[in-house]
C-alpha cells in the first residue's frame, strides 16, 4: 500500500531505515519499490495537489543514539540556525519560524531526561534568538527545572499538549526537509513531527509582514483554523423597539426644545438602521420612565463631533494620586459622569466627577432644587465593601443604576447605585475572576477567570447561563458584541475567541498576538474588533473572516485599554507606556493585512504622552470626547 503515513514502528519503515543505515542503497531502492513506499518526488507531487503538508508525510522515526547524546540538542540546533542564517533572504524568514518551537522542545526534552545542567547551558546559549518576539515565554521557561515543573508550568504544558502551527511555502519546506535529511538530523525531524504542524499553502514564500498571524501555538493546524473561521455569524444590529421609539418621538414633539428637530433626526436614523432576525437574549422591555434617558442619548448623538485622520478627538485625562500599587482598574459610566475604581484591599470606590451626588440620579435626571431643599450636601464619592480579596474590574449597567465587580475571591457582585449597597453575589468560578462586563442591553453580564473559562450570567440568576471553555490559559478580558448575541474573550494563550451566547460554542478564533491579550473592543457597527496586550501591538480584525486588517505597533509597553469612537472612525489605545495613541480605524484597502513598520505607520494619527500616568481605561463620551484614566506612578 503506497502510504506516506505509516506508523514509525511499521516493519516496512524499519527495514528501509536499516538498509539505508548500512549503506545498501540499491537494496533500499528495490525494497521501497516492492513495498510501494512513496519517494520524495511522489510526496512533492501530492503536496501540489493537496496544498498542505507536514513532517509526518516524510518521516516518522529518528535516531535514538543521537537523541541520547546531550550535545546532540545543542549541535543540531546550532547547525540548523547557522544554515537558516546563511540562506537567502527570500526563504530566511519562513525558515526561522521553526527555530522557536525546536528551541522550546529541545529544552523541555533535556529537562525530561534529567539533564538539568545541559538544559541550562542550552537555554543560555540560544535564548537571545527569541527574546525580542518571545521574551515573556523565555523568562517563564527559566523556571522549568524539573519534570514536575513541566506538568505544573502552564506554558510547558501547552507546548507539550498542543502543536505549534507554522505556515510556509512548499519550496521552503522542501529546503528544510532536504537539509535535515541530508545531514541526518533525525532528532530535529522527530521534534518537527511530534510538536509542529507545518502547513504548505503556496509555492513561493510570502512577504514577512503577511505571515505573522499564521504562526503560533494553536492546538489545531492553520488550515483547520481557516475552516473553523468560516462558520456563519450574524453581526448586524438588532431590530429597534419601534413602539418605544414612537413614544420617544411623541415625547420630543410635545416639548418646545430648540434642538427638538435634531433629536428627531437622530431618532429616525435609529429606526432606519439595518436589523437582523437572529435570536437575541431575552431582556426586560423598555419602560416609559426610560424616555428621558433616551432623549439625553439622542441629544448627545446630535451634538457628536465627527472624527477622522484630519479631525482628532479632544482628550480629558483623569489622574488618581496616592493610589499607585493599590488601584487595580478604573471604569466609567455610559454618561461619563461616574467613575468606579477597584482596589487591591478588597473595596470599590465610586466618584461623581460632574459634581453631583454619587448615588444614581432618578430616570428624569437630577433635581438641584430638591437637593438643596433637603439641605443635604451631595456625596462626591462612596466606598463599597463586600469582597474578601483584591477587586480586579468593574462595569456599569446601561441604565447606570447598577455596578458589577469581580474579585480574587472567585465571585462577582452586583451593587445598587441607588442605595450604594451589595444586592447579589454570583459564585461559579473556581479561581480568581479577572474581568467583568455588562451587555449593552443590560440585564446580562459576562465574567473572565483564571480557570480558563468565561461565563454568561443573568442578574436574576445566581448560577451561570453559559460556560465558554476553549482557551488554553487565563481568560483576561471579556466584552459583549453590540447586538448582544456574541461574547468576545482575550486570553493569556495569545488568542481571542468569539462565542455564540445561544449555543455556548466558539465561532471565531483570532490568532496573531505574540503576548497575552489584555484588552479587546468592538467597533460600534459590530463588524470589526480590536485587540492588544503584552506584545505592545494593536491589531484590528475583521470579524466576518476572522483575519486581521491592520497590525499596528507603536506602544513601548503593554496595552491596557482600547476604545472606538462613537462613529467607529478612530481607535484609541493606552497602556503602561503612559501614552494615549490614536489610530485610523478604517478598513485596509489591501486584500491581505500588512504589518506597519515603525518608520511608516499610515494608521497612526497621534500620540499624547502623560507625565507619569499609565492609562488604565479609555472611553469615548457620547459626543466623542476621549476620557482617559490612570494612577500617578511614583
Amino acid at each position: 500500500m503506497a502510504d506516506a503515513k505509516l506508523p514509525p514502528d511499521h516493519p516496512d519503515r524499519l527495514v528501509a531505515t536499516y538498509l539505508r543505515s548500512r549503506g545498501f542503497k540499491q537494496a533500499e531502492n528495490a525494497f521501497k519499490a516492492e513495498a510501494k513506499l512513496l519517494s520524495l518526488d511522489d510526496v512533492d507531487q501530492a503536496l501540489i495537489q493537496r496544498g498542505e503538508a507536514s513532517v509526518p508525510d516524510y518521516i516518522l522515526f529518528y535516531n535514538e543514539n543521537e537523541a541520547n547524546q546531550p550535545d546532540a540538542y545543542k549541535q543540531s540546533y546550532s547547525r540548523l540556525r547557522k544554515w537558516i542564517d546563511d540562506s537567502i533572504d527570500k526563504y530566511k524568514f519562513e525558515l526561522r519560524r521553526v527555530l522557536y518551537p525546536i528551541f522550546v522542545h529541545s529544552y523541555l526534552d533535556l529537562i525530561t531526561r534529567g539533564l538539568r545542567d545541559e538544559a541550562k547551558k542550552f537555554l543560555n546559549a540560544f535564548k537571545s534568538d527569541h527574546i525580542e518576539l518571545h521574551g515573556q515565554d523565555v523568562h517563564r521557561l527559566t523556571s522549568v527545572t524539573s519534570v514536575q515543573h513541566i506538568t505544573e508550568n502552564e506554558l510547558a504544558r501547552n507546548f507539550r499538549t498542543n502543536k505549534y502551527g507554522v505556515q510556509m511555502s512548499r519550496f521552503s519546506f522542501e529546503l528544510l526537509f532536504s537539509f535535515l535529511q541530508d545531514n541526518k538530523y533525525m532528532f530535529l525531524l522527530r521534534v518537527l513531527n511530534e510538536h509542529v504542524a507545518i502547513s504548505v499553502t503556496t509555492t513561493e514564500p510570502l512577504a514577512e509582514a503577511l505571515k505573522d498571524e499564521e504562526t503560533g501555538l494553536l492546538g489545531n493546524t492553520v488550515q483547520e483554523l481557516e475552516n473553523f473561521n468560516m462558520q456563519k455569524v450574524n453581526l448586524t444590529q438588532l431590530p429597534p423597539d419601534s413602539a418605544f421609539l414612537d413614544d420617544v418621538e411623541r415625547y420630543v414633539q410635545e416639548q418646545s426644545w430648540p434642538d427638538a428637530s435634531a433629536i428627531t433626526d437622530e431618532l429616525h436614523k435609529i429606526k432606519k438602521e439595518p436589523s437582523t432576525d437572529a435570536a437575541a437574549l431575552a431582556a426586560p422591555p423598555s419602560k416609559l420612565q426610560d424616555i428621558p434617558a433616551t432623549v439625553r442619548i439622542l441629544r448627545d448623538a446630535a451634538n457628536r463631533a465627527t472624527l477622522g485622520p484630519t479631525s482628532l478627538p479632544s482628550i480629558c485625562c483623569y489622574t488618581f494620586h496616592n493610589t499607585y500599587g493599590r488601584l487595580q482598574s478604573l471604569s466609567i459610566s455610559p454618561d461619563s459622569q461616574v467613575i468606579a475604581g477597584a482596589f487591591a484591599d478588597s473595596h470599590v470606590r465610586v466618584w461623581n466627577i460632574a459634581g453631583g451626588d454619587v448615588k444614581a440620579s432618578p430616570p428624569h435626571g437630577p433635581n438641584p432644587e430638591q437637593t438643596s431643599a433637603k439641605g443635604k450636601k451631595p456625596r462626591s464619592s462612596a466606598r463599597l465593601l463586600g469582597h474578601s480579596g483584591p477587586v480586579y474590574a468593574s462595569s456599569f449597567s446601561s441604565d447606570q443604576r447598577y455596578l458589577m465587580t469581580c474579585s480574587e475571591d472567585k465571585t462577582a457582585r452586583l451593587w445598587s447605585l441607588d442605595t450604594l449597597t451589595n444586592i447579589a453575589v454570583y459564585k461559579g468560578h473556581s479561581y480568581p475572576v479577572w474581568d467583568v462586563a455588562f451587555a449593552q442591553q443590560g440585564w446580562y453580564f459576562a465574567t473572565a477567570s483564571h480557570d480558563r473559562s468565561a461565563r454568561l450570567w443573568s442578574c436574576d440568576h445566581i448560577y451561570p447561563l453559559r460556560i465558554f471553555v476553549g482557551h488554553l490559559s487565563d481568560v483576561d478580558t471579556v466584552r459583549f458584541h453590540p447586538n448582544g448575541n456574541y461574547v468576545l474573550t482575550g486570553s493569556s494563550d495569545r488568542t481571542c475567541r468569539l462565542w455564540d451566547v445561544q449555543t455556548g460554542t466558539c465561532v471565531r478564533l483570532f490568532k496573531g498576538h505574540r503576548g497575552a491579550v489584555q484588552t479587546v473592543a468592538f467597533s460600534p457597527d459590530g463588524l470589526s474588533m480590536a485587540s492588544a496586550g503584552d506584545d505592545n501591538t494593536v491589531i484590528l480584525w475583521d470579524i466576518g473572516s476572522g483575519k486581521p486588517m491592520k497590525i499596528m505597533p507603536g506602544h513601548t509597553a503593554p496595552v491596557y485599554s482600547l476604545a472606538f469612537s462613537q462613529d467607529g472612525h478612530v481607535l484609541a489605545s493606552g497602556g503602561a507606556d503612559q501614552c494615549v495613541r490614536i489610530w485610523d480605524a478604517a478598513k485596509s484597502d489591501h486584500a491581505v493585512v500588512k504589518r506597519e513598520a515603525n518608520a511608516d505607520r499610515p494608521s497612526w494619527l497621534g500620540a499624547y504622552p502623560t507625565k507619569r500616568t499609565p492609562i488604565y481605561n479609555l472611553q469615548f463620551t457620547r459626543t466623542n470626547v476621549l476620557m482617559a484614566m490612570g494612577t500617578f506612578e511614583l
